[in-house]
């Protein structure tokens, strides 16, 4: 088997496959054909061809993010490296492990009039967890032995201590398109695992807190969690002192717990907030949606806030936050909860009433709105096929999922690390590229024509089926308080577009199916979930007005 002449390629591709690094995607360029030539002349590494950068680094994210182990991903020198911007930054927050490999040109040649030659050296740096530049030269054994051990230490990097995006800058000198025989190469170093625990009388003193609190309250962010930790929590909120809070992206739905925080929480009122607001709370996962939950915790700042989190995130969401606790949720979790005592408290039964009631007044005005945005929402909900995956394009689809019971076993995904639109397509395509396993995509009418790139693709599974609310185009504006008040000012926030969704989902060559009532919603449906041959979509139309005129209303009559 041969390989690229450059030594810092062929190193780079022998030691990801050596440490499970098998599948790169890779955008076409000239100055990364040492890149291209060794990662796709070895055996254990899958390439794949994506042309945009931008949905490339989003569909590599996809990847890792149902992989969860590091994909590379790999572009040429000058702006490519620019595009993997918004996907690097999602994942460095998302903690999805991506290994950026960027070819550079010589460093001598930065910002002297040559072609795509830009300052690559750290230009992510503030969303990578390391940024390494390999050495251009590697003609002796020391030169080599410190290009190995870098290596060694980036690959490595993307799963410890917790995963994330690290940048690797290559600069190559011409020629580029050498080859040469596979040769031995750096050592390889291997990571040892190890887990940390919760020290004795720390344990004790944590057990003891929450032993006599009589208001905890225990915060899910986002995250794809084990059955441990699901069963440790089931054990948790069975204490009267405990309530356990869960979005749709937590991925921890169960009885005993409060699944629709974002809804619960509207229950909220002057009469019981004294009740409800708790004395001790518990956080730990990515970020949240729930606007009003991170509203009210910041007004109520419990006495504690305890973060739970391997990484030492430090995430003071709350203004509130007392003790960072340097363990994964699994471990604290499991090492604290057969220790704990239950007391005379009724916080859990409180909240538990409080759920209930809005539950009930949910069902009341969903069975009596027209047919808009939270309609379907709730079609969906019902009919999006069991043990299924779905994401949740930003940012509508994001919110309304959280206000509706989760009783199908879906599995649910979005870019909440930075809650952008540009990549929730890619991010869905790549996905379901690796799990091959029936995935839906939510989006809105904008955020499906921003990263319409996606399709161009020639990595598109039949099991992705995609749904388009198109409400006219950011109609979140018209909810936000704010934007709505100036007709003038609104059209720069809502951006309506003038595309013609059927024409461009045709242009792909896609299944295409419309629904603007509910009737034509259950027939879509049916024919979306349909066997294809390539990604279907289903647009789904509302009216602009009517959509924002009901969730205003909707919360209303929660709230009173």
């Amino acid at each position: 088997m041969r390989t690229s002449d450059h030594f810092a390629a062929a190193e780079l591709a022998r030691l990801c496959a050596a440490k499970g690094v098998h599948h790169a995607v890779i955008s076409p360029g000239s100055r990364s054909a040492p890149l291209v030539i060794a990662f796709n002349a070895h055996q254990d590494i899958t390439c794949l061809q994506v042309i945009d950068e931008r949905s490339a680094a989003f569909f590599a994210l996809g990847m890792a993010q149902q992989l969860h182990a590091p994909v590379a991903l790999i572009c040429t020198s000058g702006s490519a490296i620019l595009n993997f911007g918004p996907a690097i930054a999602e994942a460095f927050y998302q903690r999805v492990p991506l290994l950026v490999i960027t070819a550079d040109r010589p460093e001598e040649w930065v910002d002297q009039g040559e072609g795509q030659a830009i300052r690559q050296k750290d230009v992510l740096a503030l969303h990578v967890k390391r940024s390494i530049q390999l050495p251009r030269n590697s003609s002796d054994d020391l030169s080599r032995w410190h290009c190995g051990r870098l290596i060694n230490e980036a690959i490595d990097s993307t799963l410890l201590p917790v995963p994330g995006p690290v940048h690797v800058n290559v600069p190559f000198a011409e020629p580029l398109y050498g080859t040469t025989g596979m040769v031995g190469g750096s050592r390889l170093i291997a990571p040892v695992m190890t887990e940390s625990f919760i020290l004795p009388d720390h344990a004790r003193w944590l057990v003891h807190q929450l032993s006599t609190s009589l208001k905890v309250m225990v915060i899910a962010g986002q995250g794809v969690w084990s059955e441990g930790l699901k069963k440790q929590l089931q054990v948790f909120a069975s204490l009267p002192q405990v309530t356990v809070h869960t979005e749709a992206m937590s991925n921890l739905d169960d009885p005993s717990l409060i699944t629709c925080s974002h809804r619960a929480i509207e229950g909220v009122t002057e009469k019981n907030e004294s009740d409800l607001k708790p004395d001790l709370l518990i956080t730990f996962g990515g970020a949240i949606v729930g606007k009003r939950v991170k509203s009210l915790l910041r007004k109520w700042k419990p006495e504690q806030h305890w973060n739970v989190d391997l990484g030492q995130r430090h995430f003071d969401t709350y203004q509130s936050l007392t003790h960072d606790i340097a363990v994964s949720p699994e471990v604290f979790f499991a090492q604290i909860t057969g220790s704990l005592k239950g007391n005379d408290s009724i916080y859990h039964e409180a909240w538990k009433m409080v759920d209930e009631r809005v539950r009930g007044l949910h069902n009341r005005l969903i069975g009596a709105a027209p047919f808009c945005d939270l309609t379907v929402f709730n079609t969906l909900n019902d009919r999006i096929p069991g043990d299924s995956d779905v994401h949740v394009a930003n940012s509508t689809p994001a919110r309304y999922v959280q206000l509706f019971d989760r009783v199908r076993a879906h599995r649910w995904f979005g870019n909440r690390g930075t809650s952008g639109i540009d990549g929730c397509t890619s991010t869905a395509v790549g996905a379901v590229h690796v799990t091959q396993k029936l995935t839906t995509l939510i989006t809105g009418d904008t955020a499906f024509c921003y990263d319409s790139n996606a399709f161009w693709n020639e990595h598109l599974s039949p099991l992705l089926k995609v749904i388009v609310i198109d409400n006219g185009g950011g109609n979140i504006f018209r909810y936000i308080d704010g934007p709505d008040q100036d007709a003038e000012l609104l059209k720069w926030f809502e951006a309506p577009h003038t595309r013609d969704i059927e024409k461009l989902v045709k242009s792909y060559d896609l299944p295409y199916y419309h629904a603007n009532d509910e009737a034509s919603l259950l027939q879509g449906l049916d024919k979306l979930y349909a066997t294809h041959s390539k990604p279907a979509v289903l647009h789904i139309t509302t009216n602009a007005l009517t959509s924002p005129q009901v969730l205003r209303d909707y919360f209303k009559k929660l709230r009173d």
